[in-house]
């Protein structure tokens, strides 16, 4: 028998609504005529492969399709436990309905009609609405109630309560199983509680619309219409021409654009105008979203995660950056589109398992669905992701809001994100809550929205960006004792890798670099984060690093200052400290050296000092001891001069002693030189620097005299800004770099036999 491809075009990946009518359409093509036929998501519609084409799946909808019985009993607007409304009314239509198509309908409410306790519940409200009445009689006629009677509405009013409670658990087994297909896809039962599916509102309910009740009114309207309107509505629904009739009726959640409203046509108010098969199609297709009974109890935490793809929102992505969206919202749901054709049994094992992992553990916010799918920890063959988050829009009422398209592509480096999993979690409950300083709970909406980025876009520059707002979030904990207490502890041990991830190339990444691996080679003195903020780092048994916070170390100077303040603070203290600790050398020794054109652009404000800040915060809690990263420096063939009261300060704060042509050449540290380049007296500086080199042997140029200036003034440099001089003579440079800037001021030493030039 021959295949046809249809093309849906009423059937697109959003609204909601259009997404579910699509499953819809498949799994009913599939249950009821056609078990062979597959679906794929192309060029942003639905497409049916069937043994129908398109007039025959047209017919098929408009005289064959037989409504799924839908049904909520356990709700109160579900037409079983009202005496009165609607709903009952059309429960009431079902029950004398005549046309065949009807009949797995009238059998559903025959069965449920036999639940035993829905007559109880029905019973015991009787009662208790019976003894509420003829007590408001005796209130009006001012007699006391009877104490036999007011212990009957006691004991009434807690049959009911009780009924309430336990109505799900214990009728579920007695109910038909077409109908538990619904109540697991509406409710999830597990041994602490009931859970709500967020894609079908509260157990079915969105507001005051039923959702079962109002697929099954429409049902039975499309039922009773004439040949010719049923054919315009499927035409409508499926295949979106627009030649169906709509009418005003209650769409919910799904199609925000459809609700109607303020302005929503002309005049002040619009109403609701919906083609009614869309809505019935949409709740057709809501059903295979019915878990499995497998993933729920594997699910050791309980809430919105136990249903397929659904987890808890979370602030980021340009549609959802404002942290009340999260705190108002009943979750997401990602909505997988697969490219190639697969058959109703594939599409409801990928919906029922709902399968999105980290590792072995289950996805449970939009931030760990990103890491999932950038991880490939999805099932296999699906092409990407539309994000829906159930948002407050309309006063109190929730949308379901389309958040982008997230695309399936493999980031190799999310995997290193599992490193700071525990600290993440710790830091993400504590900032979470109401109370939480606002500083602590934008350093967490950071982190995460640059791991959502990371995993969407993936490239360096986004995972440098990850690496940025740990560094930051770092540093607000370190001024943040009060809320960290005892149950975050500092970030520590993260592999090398990280810097291979984050190396975006950029002249402030290698600047950061090379501060964050300066360190004392003695063991004397400890790294460079110890100056940044209050902590004991070590390696323990297991040749872990590890960290903990260390609120009496005096060694961190790092304030809320700007950057060339806190590098001369840090600058000053190691000297500092190398003096009381008896250093042969300054603890400046370092992993990697930054270059020449790297130092020029920082004292020129060429770099960003905030992009060097965080990064440097960032970088100095990744272990380098282990570093094989090969990284190549920052490279332009615009090279920026370098100040010549560079060269000659530099040369007073370097880890080892200079090589001259005589060799190895010692020079003692001057601490006063800090002082007076901070205080903006960069001439005074210098020539004590002249001062100190000529005492080590070695014979400084002087700068250019011009006219009356003094030995001091000749080293007065406008560009030149002293405090960021002062900053920039904390960073490691080569070997050979130092022999330049030895070459620019120093003049050559004779050796025997020589002149001197």
């Amino acid at each position: 028998m021959s295949m046809h491809t249809i093309v849906l075009s009423g059937c697109t990946p959003e609204p909601l609504m259009n997404y579910l009518k699509a499953l819809g359409v498949l799994r009913l093509v599939s249950e009821q005529k056609d078990p062979g036929a597959s679906a794929r998501w192309h060029n942003g519609v639905f497409e049916l492969r069937s043994i129908f084409d398109e007039n025959a799946l047209l017919q098929y909808f408009v005289d064959d399709y037989q409504p799924t019985p839908v049904f909520a009993p356990w709700n109160g607007d579900g037409g079983f436990l009202t005496d009165t409304g609607a709903s009952l009314e059309t429960i009431e239509r079902i029950r004398k309905h005549s046309i065949p198509r009807m009949q797995p309908l009238r059998d559903a409410v025959h069965r449920i009609d036999t639940v035993a306790i829905l007559r109880d519940f029905k019973t015991a409200r009787e009662t208790e609405k019976a003894l509420r009445k003829r007590k408001d009689g005796f209130k009006k006629r001012r007699i006391p109630f009877p104490e036999r009677d007011a212990e009957a509405l006691k004991s009434a009013t807690q049959s009911v309560k009780s009924i309430k409670q336990t109505i799900l658990g214990n009728v579920r087994d007695a109910f038909p199983d077409e109908i538990v297909r619904w109540l697991d896809a509406c409710i999830s039962i597990t041994s602490v509680g009931f859970y709500s599916a967020p894609l079908l509102g509260s157990g079915g309910l969105d507001g005051r619309l039923e959702f079962s009740a109002n697929y099954l009114a429409n049902a039975i309207a499309f039922v009773d219409l004439a040949s010719v309107e049923r054919h315009q509505w499927v035409d409508g629904a499926i295949f979106g021409r627009g030649t169906g009739k709509v009418v005003a009726s209650s769409i919910g959640q799904f199609s925000p654009g459809q609700i109607g409203g303020p302005n929503g046509t002309q005049g002040f108010e619009g109403a609701s105008l919906v083609n009614p098969l869309d809505f019935v199609l949409m709740i057709e297709g809501a059903i295979l979203f019915a878990g499995s009974v497998s993933r729920k109890l594997a699910s050791g935490n309980p809430g919105k995660g136990v249903f397929p793809f659904t987890v808890y929102s979370t602030p980021v992505g340009p549609s959802m950056e404002a942290p009340k969206d999260s705190k108002a919202a009943r979750g997401e749901i990602w909505l997988p589109v697969w490219p190639r054709f697969a058959g109703l049994a594939e599409v409801a094992l990928v919906l029922a398992e709902g399968r999105a992992e980290i590792g072995r553990k289950q996805a449970r916010s939009g931030v760990q669905i990103a890491r999932a799918i950038a991880s490939l920890g999805v099932d296999r063959g699906i092409e990407g992701f539309v994000r829906f988050g159930f948002l407050q829009r309309n006063g109190k009422a929730y949308l379901a809001t389309s958040l982008g398209r997230f695309d399936v592509c493999a980031r190799p480096d999310v995997d290193l994100l599992c490193q700071i999993d525990p600290w993440l979690e710790s830091f993400g409950y504590a900032a979470s809550d109401d109370k939480a300083p606002p500083r602590f709970r934008s350093a967490l909406r950071r982190i995460q929205s640059a791991i959502f980025e990371f995993c969407q876009h993936g490239g360096n520059a986004r995972f440098s960006e990850i690496l940025r707002a740990l560094g930051r979030a770092e540093r607000e904990l370190a001024s943040g004792e009060k809320f960290r207490g005892d149950n975050i502890r500092p970030i520590a041990g993260l592999s090398s890798d990280w810097i291979r991830a984050a190396f975006d190339g950029s002249l402030e990444f290698e600047l950061a670099f090379a501060l964050s691996g300066i360190l004392d080679p003695e063991g004397k003195i400890g790294s460079l984060r110890g100056n940044l903020e209050p902590v004991r780092s070590g390696v323990d048994k297991n040749h872990k690093v590890f960290a903990n916070w260390d609120d009496q170390n005096r060694a961190a100077v790092w304030t809320s200052a700007d950057l060339p303040t806190n590098l001369a603070a840090v600058l000053g203290r190691r000297i500092m400290d190398a003096g009381r600790m008896g250093c042969t050398s300054l603890p400046l020794a370092f992993r990697r050296s930054a270059s020449l054109h790297a130092v020029a652009a920082f004292l020129s404000g060429a770099a960003g000092d905030e992009a060097v800040e965080e990064l440097l915060w960032g970088l100095a809690l990744v272990d380098q001891s282990k570093n094989n990263s090969k990284l190549d420096h920052w490279r332009s063939d615009d090279l920026m001069p370098l100040p010549r009261a560079f060269a000659l300060l530099k040369l007073l704060f370097l880890p080892s002693p200079p090589e001259t042509r005589t060799g190895p050449t010692m020079i003692r540290p001057e601490p006063s030189l800090l002082p007076l380049l901070c205080a903006g007296r960069l001439g005074e500086a210098c020539i004590l620097a002249m001062r100190r080199l000529r005492a080590s042997g070695l014979v400084p140029m002087t700068g250019p005299s011009e006219g009356r200036l003094t030995s001091s003034e000749e080293w007065q440099d406008g560009a030149v800004d002293p405090r960021r001089l002062a900053a920039a003579l904390l960073f490691p440079i080569s070997n050979n770099d130092v022999k330049q800037l030895a070459n620019l001021v120093l003049r050559p030493v004779a050796e025997p036999g020589e002149i001197a030039g």
